[in-house]
């Protein structure tokens, strides 16, 4: 017989709840908060989507890394792998007739069913922003200044926005006439960074070794200004050099934004999905060992819904934020933390006064009846696992407890309700 499954998730897949969730909580909100400033609408697409949203053209996740599902009518449904392609959809249908540019932002879990051992979750919250109808590189520039902003929102400090440019690769890729199969053993080699592979392939292909230097990434000791001015002299094809002078003028608009410090140039960063079609990026900070947001350009992909719109947008893994923030031990900045209200079963009116007067005023009250089973000591360490500061403790007369040191005074009920704490 197999294992008993009934009270586990399937594989890469978990259950969220207590001070995790509560992280969770803060981050979206701190997340929603950075969307607000900058007026993005939220959409919610749904979580089972058709087939043919995700798959071949789309760019997206492969068919066999899919959740696939079907309805009554015998339709092959998958739950969403990434919400893009819902928004590209969702586009295409209610906002094809739209002449000024729209700016769109969502949250939901995605699914991708990946092989056993990846080490990632195959169940994970996105969040992120699509500005729709703008080919400029004002619009690159606000969305990557949005993650920086957001991850400063979140009190991260220690952070890096890789910024990259498929364009470049492709211009390269065209220059030197690589043939499909080169080009993606190619690109298969830089992604992986299998760095004697991509130098293999290159000598074969005749590219220039400072070119193969650029998209190895072999330029981080340069700073920005510098990496642009090497990237455009080891090439002569017009799509890379365009891609260099999209990327300076990204670069001038993050200037004003007071946020280049936090982005640095690598030409060598090619995006997972094949939608992608202009400027890239991912951004990674201390505690997780994933981006914990990517993003860029994807001018095609609505076009395959059968309306033409240039868009780029960003996506922030709430999961991969969440691993950090706990690694690098960041507070949540939250003043409400919480009060216990510990009485005996004939003080239940007394109690009940007290948590209504503290709710009031907007405090977080656990209302705890005091068991014969359980020591005070026992109720401490249940307000310490809870985030709970203060315990008041109805007895012989009221006490008020510090969970952190145990140190205990008697207070006033008169007092307490009045708002003395």
């Amino acid at each position: 017989m197999g294992l008993d499954n009934r009270i586990h998730t399937p594989e890469g897949l978990r259950d969220i709840y207590g001070k995790e969730l509560k992280l969770k909580s803060f981050i979206e909100d701190r997340l929603l908060d950075v969307l607000k400033l900058y007026h993005y609408d939220m959409i919610e697409t749904p979580l089972i989507e058709y087939f043919n949203v995700f798959n071949g053209d789309k760019g997206t996740a492969s068919s066999n890394q899919m959740y696939k599902l079907f309805d009554r009518e015998n339709n092959t449904l998958v739950i969403r792998p990434d919400i893009t392609p819902s928004i590209a959809r969702s586009v295409a249908k209610y906002f094809a007739n739209e002449k000024l540019h729209i700016r769109l932002s969502y949250k939901g879990q995605t699914f991708m069913n990946r092989p056993r051992l990846h080490g990632n979750l195959n169940g994970v919250t996105q969040l992120g922003a699509e500005l729709i109808g703008d080919d400029e590189s004002a619009a690159d520039g606000e969305i990557i200044s949005m993650v920086v902003e957001s991850m400063l929102k979140l009190g991260l400090s220690e952070f890096q926005v890789s910024v990259g440019q498929v364009d470049f690769f492709r211009g390269i890729v065209d220059e030197y006439k690589l043939d499909d199969a080169s080009k993606e053993a190619l690109r298969d080699a830089i992604v992986n960074n299998k760095i004697f592979v991509v130098k293999d392939l290159s000598k074969k292909a005749g590219i220039h070794d400072d070119a193969v230097e650029i998209l190895l990434g072999m330029t981080s000791s340069f700073d920005n200004d510098e990496i642009l001015k090497r990237a455009k002299s080891c090439v002569s094809n017009e799509t890379s050099l365009n891609a260099i002078d999209r990327l300076s003028k990204v670069y001038q608009i993050l200037k004003l934004y007071g946020y280049e410090s936090y982005v640095s140039f690598d030409l060598s960063l090619l995006s997972d999905y094949d939608y992608y079609s202009g400027i890239v990026f991912k951004g990674y900070t201390y505690g997780s060992g994933s981006p914990v947001v990517g993003g860029g350009r994807y001018n095609g992909l609505i076009s395959k819904f059968g309306v033409d719109m240039p868009s780029v947008g960003y996506a922030f893994v709430v999961d991969e934020l969440m691993f950090a923030m706990s690694n690098q031990h960041l507070s949540l900045d939250d003043d409400n933390d919480g009060v216990m209200v510990l009485y005996l079963n004939e003080d239940l009116e007394q109690a009940v006064r007290i948590a209504k007067a503290l709710r009031d005023k907007d405090m977080s009250v656990l209302l705890m009846r005091k068991s014969s089973k359980n020591t005070v000591d026992d109720y401490v360490e249940h307000a310490k696992a809870h985030e709970i500061s203060r315990i008041i403790y109805i007895s012989e007369d009221v006490k008020l407890i510090n969970v952190n040191d145990k140190s205990e005074k008697t207070v006033n009920l008169e007092g307490v309700l009045g708002g003395a704490l």
